[in-house]
């Protein structure tokens, strides 16, 4: 091949292709070369297009300097097939290690963590999100002299570089359905918090012996993610802290990569670590667990979409969200076509409806049970309110209520949640409901300060206050925290209207001017109506 390397022996099959021992007949070392897959029938465009992948991730990969990420040596092409030679690891992934030892011990997959959040460390800082972290992709080396094994993340094959989305831009969904960080499964671009949460899922996987979402079958489970419960803590003991930390549904709210690092140490400082690769730490693993990984794979038509967005101009790619995000066993991919891909976008806007309130305690409603805000921006309305000042755009909600906004601010959606942002201050406001609201706002807002506050080490709680609203009772939680290097300040006004939980949660920089930002929100207040007297 391209007169270097001589393949050997078969590693193993992915959903992006196969994966060989080779021979560098130039240096006279072995390597592992991954050897790019395309569907049957694709045209010479979407040929292309899947080879622009391959030079993708040799760039992405080749950018990294981190003991715990795969070297990439080369990128060839023989008879129109690309290659992509890497350095080879002689290792066992954690998905093998789990379903032949079993479970590993907290601080055993502590370890494991701080090696894999290292790369992604040294990803992000690139710009490079994996996309893809999974404990299939967790490379496990044996202890060498004494010393731990080596722990290393392949497969950048779908990373995307931040900014570089001329071959993301179609939401094309791409990894196993257990480890897809929710925004992904709702259609939202990853960023690296999304890393962050894959990685949680990982190291969940790796101390209970099974993913923390599997329903069996990749649309049952990708609802799951998006608004279902994650399976119990049984065997996580020190790591709960964490994982709780990471599997934040809404990535604004999930810990960062500094906090999930300060966990893991504290973690390791308990004990230490026994070898990782020959003595991981068994652990009961609960009745009826399922040791089952499913991955889905590029489909022929999400290429032919992806050729077709790439030649129209007129289709702008969703950028991505700025947040603080080797070889593998032969297994039968599953194919996602643009029909299945259609069902899972109808899926993820459906249960994105259906979020328990404890799961965003910064913005959610004052109430237990289903919140109901719609995934689309909540629409213009020319219904206005006495309260409304001249100028403002007002918006008619799914669940009845009417907001109004300064015209500077542009309407979108956030876990499903209609928000409203105004780019130049960087001021937004989101609303979102549930059927069932509670009937003390000021006790609810503190039980979520308190979740809150586990996760987020940088949380500083100004004040929980009673007040009324509409003349309703009500609650005013201020706060402020860090997400993303960005340190934010936070009003979030709940009330119960007929039984409706209601959330305006206002957020802005700390940097800004807060008298006058606060103005900005009680003018919006006051022009939002639920849906009783709308």
């Amino acid at each position: 091949m391209a007169g270097r390397y001589t393949l050997l022996t078969r590693l193993g099959s992915g959903g992006m292709g196969t994966v060989w021992r080779a021979q560098d007949v130039v240096l006279g070392r072995d390597v592992a070369v991954k050897e790019v897959s395309f569907p049957n029938g694709v045209s010479d465009d979407e040929r292309e297009v899947l080879r622009e992948r391959t030079r993708r991730e040799a760039r992405a990969a080749a950018r990294l300097d981190h003991p715990s990420a795969v070297t990439v040596y080369d990128v060839v092409e023989e008879d129109g097939v690309p290659y992509l030679v890497m350095e080879l690891v002689e290792a066992r992934t954690l998905s093998e290690i789990i379903r032949t030892d079993g479970p590993l011990s907290p601080r055993v997959a502590a370890h494991i963590g701080l090696a894999v959040l290292g790369a992604l460390e040294a990803a992000h800082a690139q710009g490079i999100v994996h996309r893809d972290v999974k404990p299939g992709n967790v490379l496990i080396a044996p202890p060498r002299q004494g010393a731990e094994g080596r722990v290393v993340l392949t497969d950048f094959g779908i990373a995307t570089f931040t900014g570089d989305s001329s071959l993301t831009s179609t939401g094309l969904l791409l990894g196993s359905p257990s480890y897809i960080a929710p925004e992904r499964a709702r259609g939202q671009q990853p960023g690296p918090a999304s890393d962050l949460w894959c990685l949680g899922a990982t190291l969940f996987a790796a101390v209970e012996g099974r993913p923390p979402y599997d329903k069996g079958e990749p649309l049952s489970t990708l609802t799951a993610v998006v608004a279902g419960e994650h399976a119990p803590f049984v065997a996580s003991g020190p790591l709960v802290p964490l994982l709780e930390g990471l599997l934040v549904r809404d990535p604004e709210l999930r810990i960062d990569a500094a906090e999930a690092r300060r966990r893991l140490e504290q973690v390791l400082r308990s004990a230490p670590v026994t070898s990782v690769a020959s003595a991981p730490v068994p652990v009961p693993v609960p009745a009826g667990v399922r040791r089952s990984e499913q991955t889905t794979a590029l489909g022929l038509e999400d290429v032919r979409e992806e050729v077709r967005q790439e030649k129209s101009a007129a289709v702008p790619a969703q950028p991505a969200r700025a947040v603080g995000r080797g070889a593998h066993r032969s297994r039968t991919p599953l194919v996602l076509t643009g029909i299945a891909l259609a069902v899972v976008a109808a899926v993820g806007v459906a249960v994105s409806t259906m979020l328990r309130s404890d799961d965003h305690p910064a913005t959610t409603a004052g109430g237990a049970g289903d919140r109901t805000s719609a995934a689309p921006p909540a629409s213009p309305s020319a219904a206005g309110s006495s309260a409304t000042p001249a100028g403002w755009q007002t918006y008619s909600g799914p669940a009845g209520w009417t907001a109004a906004v300064p015209a500077a601010y542009a309407p979108g959606t956030f876990t499903g949640d209609p928000e409203y942002k105004d780019p130049a201050t960087r001021r937004l406001l989101r609303v979102s409901t549930t059927p069932n609201g509670r009937s003390d706002p000021v006790q609810d807002r503190r039980n979520q300060a308190a979740a809150f506050a586990r996760t987020h080490a940088a949380y500083k709680e100004i004040a929980i206050t009673a007040t009324t609203f509409h003349g309703f009772p009500a609650a005013d939680w201020e706060f402020t925290y860090s997400s993303g290097g960005a340190s934010l300040r936070v009003l979030n006004r709940v009330f119960v209207v007929n039984g409706r939980g209601y959330s305006l949660y206002f957020q802005t920089h700390t940097s800004d001017d807060w008298p006058a930002a606060r103005a900005d929100f009680e003018r919006m207040a006051a022009a939002f109506r639920p849906a009783s007297s709308a």
